[in-house]
């Protein structure tokens, strides 16, 4: 009997540790080869460079408060595109305007195919911090565009221009209606902007074949795998801003009670800070990782060859690293505190802005009730300032992912296009009923330490980078009108 006790738990281990095994030698080792040098036309990127200079000095800074935000910068920004690239303002149909936001066409002779969209945004967040240079200045310098906006996304805005302005002059003739959305809210949830454009497509029962809107770059700074990918992001998490505030008893700070509002504060958001949301894995994400699997190291490719064996563990990876936590759990940060009038006097009121994003499949509602549960012995008052779903996830096995990926094998060689979940939130999301590819993608190299500037100090951009986004934009037009209309 003691035999057969044993046999019975030493046969299903065993099971185990050969299915591990075998799984493992299905998910190889890949030599970490650096990948080939983009071809791009020196002279162009230096026209782009120039362009989006002038571009950043333009401050169109979405303030929250409208009071603060200076229309006449949009104004100089028009003029700015509608000077640097005339072709493409000639021969594009200006389609739609809302506020400051515009809707370009170009309209095909003979439409083989569904229209698609390319879309970027005009406005920028505020600048803070100490910079290297002024952060509208827009210098050029070292090899780089320097500034706000150099890669949130003015860079986008003025390489799409380019592109086209490049296909007027050598007299492209599209087969399909290509069409440019340019957002001048997106920074504050596009409700300005792309949400009015959204309408109007509505209308016009508008389909597209490919929705392109800012998203992944081409960076190693998402996985440490020593390798760049480009990150297509097939859906993007759900954005919102809650509202957490305290009312206590005023008085001198020299007699202070056991709780002032401050301290209540502080504690809730202590509480939602400590205690993270629990981490799920996507299918997405799981192909994601599916994807890069062969540069991981051999514990990840283990875990990702056994996906039902060590799931628990290659979620506690993710976990451990910021950088791939995001992908795998709601999150939620404080990113204001107001409070007190002052250094002597107890704060009769406090409050804190949290900013949330949603992992596809988690709602508002449920977050909101447990941010409730969470705080209630406190007094907290939980008020929803903005909210925004998650996006659904689209269809990344499809042809039109295809030929996306296929434009990236073409302008950067060596260099894996694969799917992921974008954490940031964009306009495309507003554009989601018009296609089943609603795909997120900015295709600039960019170092881990580029990265790290967006919405923080020192932004810039490589002006290589500008040159091979170009290339790449170009290309994507050309692929989807040599596939006709194959694509749906």
């Amino acid at each position: 009997m003691t035999y057969l006790y044993i046999a019975g738990i030493a046969v299903p281990v065993l099971l185990l540790i050969a299915a591990a095994f075998l799984a493992m030698r299905r998910i190889p080792a890949a030599a970490v080869s650096a990948p080939g040098v983009p071809e791009y036309d020196a002279e162009e990127a230096a026209r782009a460079a120039d362009a989006l200079a002038e571009a950043i000095r333009c401050q169109t800074v979405s303030y929250p408060d409208v009071t603060r935000r200076d229309f006449t910068q949009w104004v100089a920004l028009r003029r700015v595109l509608r000077d640097k690239f005339p072709l493409s303002h000639e021969r594009m149909v200006s389609e739609h305007a809302a506020g400051f936001s515009s809707l370009f066409k170009w309209e095909s002779p003979e439409p083989a195919g569904d229209p698609i969209l390319l879309c970027g945004h005009l406005d920028v967040v505020p600048a803070e911090g100490v910079w290297r240079v002024p952060p509208f200045e827009g210098r050029i310098e070292d090899g780089f565009v320097w500034g706000r906006g150099a890669l949130d996304c003015k860079n986008i805005v003025v390489c799409l221009f380019a592109a086209l302005e490049s296909l007027f002059e050598r007299g492209f003739t599209p087969n399909r209606d290509i069409y440019l959305a340019l957002g001048h809210d997106e920074e504050l949830g596009g409700s300005e902007g792309a949400k009015q454009i959204a309408r109007y497509f509505a209308q016009r029962g508008i389909h597209f074949s490919l929705v392109l809107d800012e998203g992944g770059f081409i960076s190693d700074g998402a996985f440490p795998i020593g390798k760049p990918v480009a990150d297509i992001c097939a859906a993007e998490k759900g954005v919102m801003d809650v509202r957490l505030s305290v009312s206590a008893p005023g008085g001198h700070s020299s007699r202070p009670p056991d709780r002032t509002a401050a301290g209540l504060l502080c504690e809730a958001v202590c509480r939602i800070g400590f205690k993270p949301r629990p981490a799920r894995l996507l299918p997405l994400v799981r192909d994601n990782l599916e994807a890069i699997a062969p540069w991981m190291d051999a514990a990840l490719r283990r875990y990702m060859a056994s996906p039902r064996l060590y799931g628990k563990k290659t979620l506690a990876r993710l976990c451990a690293d910021e950088r791939t936590a995001a992908l795998v759990r709601t999150t939620a940060a404080p990113t204001m505190l107001n409070g007190g009038i002052a250094p002597n006097v107890l704060p009769v009121s406090a409050e804190a802005n949290v900013n949330i994003r949603l992992l596809p499949g988690d709602d508002s509602d449920g977050f909101v009730s447990w941010i409730g549960a969470l705080t209630r012995d406190l007094g907290v008052k939980v008020d929803i300032v903005q909210e925004g779903e998650a996006s659904g996830v689209s269809d990344y096995k499809g042809a039109s992912f295809s030929i996306l990926a296929g434009a990236v094998n073409d302008i950067f060689p060596g260099i894996p296009a694969v799917p992921g979940l974008f954490c940031g939130a964009t306009d495309a999301r507003h554009y989601e009923p018009f296609s089943n590819a609603v795909l997120r993608f900015s295709p600039f190299i960019v170092t881990s330490d580029e990265l790290a500037t967006v919405h923080a100090e020192n932004e810039r951009i490589a002006i290589a980078s500008l040159g091979t986004a170009i290339q790449f934009y170009r290309r994507v037009i050309e692929r989807f009108c040599e596939a006709g209309g194959s694509d749906r």
